[in-house]
């Protein structure tokens, strides 16, 4: 398994899902806060105008037609015509009724895309709330994608392009695309952050990107029910057992069996939610041994048995 199909394996694992918030329709000297949200990717398409979008801690970064702003962890951030500008709170205008017809409208003419103004497109990517993974903790704290710097990124310019598009039609499905669009983005970008990684040296994409630790994710990603010991994965990494568990913990920051663990749980949240393999089926998958055991397991780490979770999804 080549490292962008572990990366999608994970993303489609975490159950990677996106929606549409509203088209923002701004003008004149406008300021927006969107509040702090665990767990979501916001993103922020420019369709006509610009914009300056300011996430704690970084510098205001202005965005020009085409542009998306990928903010991960759900971080605060100001859209603004001016980064010094006092913003509004996004509730404060939702409760003030400035969000109507899928549209939200605030600022001086409230036309957007005009001169001073910006017209959006905004949404979001949510994951299992109960699940984590390394590969969340690598993303910065704002992604921004410029189709002008992505000439040797074909693949990335042509999906910013499309959604730009597709944001533009407005037609029937439109909704649905987008949505799709979007997650492809996000893993694209993803992807991509890991060029920004090198002299970094922990993370999921920096253990990606390392040929020993990549040979272990993917014997891990390939046959998580096999019985794995530290010592048959310091043998495919060719490292010697406490080496690699040192290197392994110090780049991912959690030891290989605890990694195997959580992966195996979360495998098994998905098999659980999306078919209808029996428990037995789904514990041996999973690499345990018997059902009480798997259920030990994955109501200590959920507050619920297996039983009662995919229980609740057929009810939902």
């Amino acid at each position: 398994m080549e490292q962008p199909d572990i990366l999608s394996e994970v993303f489609s694992t975490l159950r990677l899902s996106s929606a549409l918030y509203f088209r923002a329709a701004l003008a004149g000297r406008f300021a927006v806060e969107v509040p702090e949200e665990a767990r979501r990717i916001r993103f922020h398409l420019v369709r006509h105008g610009s914009c300056w979008v300011s996430v704690p801690g970084t510098a205001p970064v202005r965005l020009a037609p085409g542009d998306v702003a990928l903010i991960p962890n759900g971080a605060r951030q100001t859209l603004s015509a001016d980064p010094d500008l006092t913003p509004v709170p996004l509730a404060e205008l939702m409760v003030a009724g400035a969000v109507s017809d899928g549209v939200l409208r605030y600022g001086d003419g409230a036309g957007g895309g005009g001169a001073g103004g910006a017209d959006l497109l905004c949404g979001f990517c949510a994951f299992d709330e109960h699940l984590d993974h390394p590969v969340l903790r690598d993303l910065p704290a704002l992604i921004v994608l410029r189709p002008g710097d992505l000439g040797a990124e074909p693949w990335m310019a042509a999906g910013l392009r499309l959604l730009q598009l597709e944001a533009d039609l407005a037609g029937p499905g439109g909704t649905a695309i987008l949505s799709r669009l979007i997650e492809v983005i996000v893993i694209q970008a993803s992807r991509r952050a890991a060029d920004a990684l090198r002299d970094r040296t922990h993370g999921f994409l920096v253990a990606l990107a390392d040929p020993a630790l990549a040979k272990v994710l993917t014997a891990i990603h390939g046959a998580p029910e096999r019985d794995w010991r530290v010592v048959d994965l310091a043998r495919i990494a060719a490292l010697s057992r406490a080496g690699f568990a040192r290197r392994f913990a110090d780049t991912l920051g959690v030891t290989p069996i605890d990694y195997l663990t959580d992966w195996r749980l979360a495998k098994a949240r998905g098999l659980l939610a999306d078919t209808r393999l029996s428990m037995d089926d789904i514990a041996e998958r999973c690499g345990y041994r018997s059902v009480p055991s798997f259920t030990r397991r994955f109501k200590a780490r959920f507050d619920e048995g297996p039983g009662r979770f995919r229980r609740s999804r057929l009810d939902g």
